[in-house]
């Protein structure tokens, strides 16, 4: 990707100062999320732009002024095909960062850049043994409950227990005690509890995956059991257009409006503030592993 120097120049911005080296960061990000227009262009995978992204396209047409990351949601059925392919499509100087690729449990995936530095506060001590370069966020979106139908309560209830199996052991192993000894639910879950976290988290991405299409609501499944973000409906989501954002033109829900107002009320409203990856410690000239010799 080449940019015009002029991308670089420290500039305000609704009243926020964009300095060169967030510029710089920005142009990392937007180098990693068109190589993965381009993976899933190859592959024919469907993905589009959300939470701060999909805001800042809208409103910014481009990033938010005081944002330093890019989100994109893939469906589940899109999202394991494009698990399957990424470690082989996102070699050096990329990384293709999920469960099963490196020493962290997430319920998402990552691509970074090997040449720059992201260090998070909650991986710090893992240095340079754990990826930590600049990212873009590609998160899964499944079905989940939806309050107007009762039927998909225990797509909900299935899901809490397959998550808090994997992130609180004990706290499962309660409640499934709690099952009769005949119930199939509890043979289940006892033998779920014996796996390894990874092989966990297949069976949780697996339980998703053959949960897709059985709800109208979708959401990030981990932000569905945090409260963090309301579920929307997959509706919103049939039809694609594509937005302006920098230098680049990106896809969205073509019912953008419906989201960003479900998910954020007015959303024309200015609320300048941190980002969730706020306190991360960016070098967009130092690569990790040097950043962490050093």
């Amino acid at each position: 990707m080449e940019l015009k120097e002029s991308f670089f120049e420290e500039e305000t911005r609704c009243g926020f100062l964009v300095t060169e080296k967030r510029k710089k960061i920005w142009a990392v990000e937007l180098e990693l999320l068109e190589k993965l227009d381009e993976v899933c262009r190859k592959h024919g995978l469907k993905y589009y732009a959300y939470y701060g992204t999909l805001l800042g396209a809208v409103r910014h047409q481009g990033f938010i002024p005081w944002d330093d990351d890019i989100d994109v949601v893939m469906f589940r059925d899109d999202y394991e095909r494009f698990q399957a392919i990424a470690p082989e499509e996102f070699g050096e100087p990329y990384f293709f960062q999920n469960s099963y690729t490196d020493q962290m449990i997430w319920p998402l995936s990552k691509i970074r850049d090997s040449r720059t530095t992201a260090v998070e506060r909650a991986y710090a001590d893992r240095g340079a043994a754990f990826h930590q370069g600049i990212f873009i966020d590609i998160f899964p979106f499944d079905s989940v409950n939806d309050p107007d139908d009762e039927q998909t309560a225990a797509i909900a209830q299935m899901q809490n227990l397959l998550w808090i199996g994997m992130m609180n052991p004990e706290i499962a192993l309660e409640a499934v005690r709690q099952e009769p000894p005949s119930s199939s639910l509890r043979g289940f879950m006892l033998d779920y509890l014996r796996k390894d976290v990874r092989q966990k988290m297949r069976v949780f991405e697996a339980f998703n995956l053959s949960s897709l299409g059985k709800s109208k609501k979708v959401n990030y499944v981990s932000s569905e059991i945090r409260h963090a973000c309301k579920s929307v409906d997959r509706d919103w989501f049939q039809e694609t257009v594509y937005l302006p954002f920098e230098n680049l033109r990106i896809p969205a829900p073509a019912e953008y409006d419906r989201i960003l107002t479900e998910c954020y009320g007015n959303y024309h409203e200015f609320v300048q503030g941190g980002t969730y990856h706020e306190g991360i410690i960016f070098e967009p000239d130092v690569p990790y592993r040097e950043y962490f010799a050093g």
